[in-house]
């Protein structure tokens, strides 16, 4: 069995420096201030209770004792008090612990008045409020938060205080009953093949630079702020590729998001023809831009701004609107669906369909979950293209796009 030679007691640090010679170190928890001392101790069981006295007057000493009740130990509310104190947490935080306690505090006065010391907070105790709160139609999120808090404190007591609590966080698991919210409001928001269809011809008449946004983010997977910002260079027309890389009014979220793409043919047809009726060009490319150009732009807060480009705020409520009165034309959209939602409509279809998981997880930018494909699966253009050839093939067969005539410069360069 190796030799102990480092342990941790409370909040008080043990090592043995030299062979039975040991160093105690802690850091007051109100005065941060930190504090080394030698031990008089040959033997580690001796040095080990010297620790743990240490470690009691500390948390009793500098006011983390709390408000004690004889051979009981500590009081709920100051067991409670005394973990909240103990964390780095901000003021705000703070209060937000106290709030998510003081439901707790209720209910043991009212349903568990015998519970008041924090020694008789066992986990059939917890157990009886998780399935109070159920009872009460507490949402999952909120009944989580709570329970955080007396997780929190049960770590805490049974650290600092090792002889007289042990952690009852065992009995604090919470495995949810129901899908999650999100979950729900997700599976109602994403479009159909179909219903994607009838939203890109409304918007291809009537909102020709949503529409615009809506093919990279419905046909390509594309994240909204990396299609609003991509430059005109970054488009090939010839490969049909399209290039997510970091430019001055936007940064990929990730690793994975710099990446080349291909893209389906409806979408070089729309990019071109977009491309082409442009009468003004931006300095550095960007494909959307404002009418008017902000003359403090160099001081605005916002890099797309300063870049010259379309504001976040402005690009959500023009794609609001327009979702508002392709709805009010009968384009039929699911109740709760946002722009954002293109995305994951475009994930949703492609999976049906049959595409690779791994292909698919690079071509829409998300970090591999393997270590294989992380760092040894090189994943080629042509690889990637089979996404973009499925999308076509999907939304033609679906009657997602009809025959239309193509500018003769368009149709050149495309073909």
């Amino acid at each position: 069995m190796p030799r102990v030679t480092e342990i941790k007691v409370g909040s008080v640090f043990l090592k043995e420096v030299k062979p039975r010679k040991w160093k105690a170190s802690w850091t007051d928890p109100l005065t941060k201030r930190h504090t080394r001392r030698m031990l008089p101790a040959t033997e580690y069981r001796e040095a080990e209770r010297m620790a743990k006295d240490i470690n009691s007057k500390v948390a009793q000493g500098r006011g983390f004792g709390g408000r004690l009740r004889g051979s009981d130990g500590h009081t709920v509310s100051a067991a409670v008090i005394e973990a909240i104190k103990h964390t780095n947490a901000n003021g705000r935080s703070r209060h937000d612990y106290l709030f998510y306690f003081n439901p707790f505090a209720e209910y043991l006065s009212t349903r568990a008045k015998g519970v008041q010391a924090w020694s008789d907070v066992t986990e059939p105790v917890l157990q009886n409020y998780i399935e109070y709160c159920r009872q009460k139609k507490i949402a999952h999120d909120t009944l989580r938060l709570r329970l955080f808090v007396l997780r929190l404190t049960a770590a805490h007591m049974s650290r600092t205080y090792p002889d007289q609590y042990r952690n009852t966080a065992a009995g604090l698991r919470l495995r949810r009953m129901d899908p999650p919210k999100a979950q729900i409001d997700a599976e109602e928001a994403i479009l159909k093949p179909e219903q994607l269809h009838d939203l890109l011809e409304w918007l291809r008449f009537n909102e020709r630079m949503v529409n615009v946004w809506a093919s990279l983010q419905g046909l390509c997977g594309l994240r909204l702020f990396e299609a609003i910002y991509l430059p005109e260079q970054d488009f090939d027309p010839i490969a049909k590729t399209i290039t997510i890389t970091e430019s001055s009014a936007h940064k990929p979220k990730n690793r994975a998001s710099y990446r080349v793409i291909p893209v389906c043919g409806e979408v070089a047809r729309t990019l071109t023809a977009w491309i082409q009726s442009l009468k003004v060009r931006h300095p550095e490319g960007y494909l959307f831009t404002p009418s008017k150009v902000v003359r403090s732009a160099a001081k605005a807060r916002s890099k797309e701004v300063r870049a010259g480009a379309l504001r976040g705020d402005y690009v959500s409520s023009i794609w609001s609107d327009a979702v508002d009165r392709a709805q009010e034309h009968g384009v039929a959209t699911p109740g709760k669906f946002t722009p954002r939602r293109l995305r994951a409509s475009f994930v949703t279809a492609m999976r049906t369909a049959g595409a690779d998981f791994e292909i698919l997880q690079r071509y829409i930018g998300h970090t591999p979950t393997s270590i294989l494909s992380a760092h040894y699966d090189h994943v080629s253009i042509d690889r990637l293209r089979s996404i973009a050839t499925l999308s076509q093939e999907l939304f033609e067969q679906s009657g997602a796009f009809t025959k239309r005539e193509s500018d003769p410069k368009a149709a050149e360069v495309l073909h």
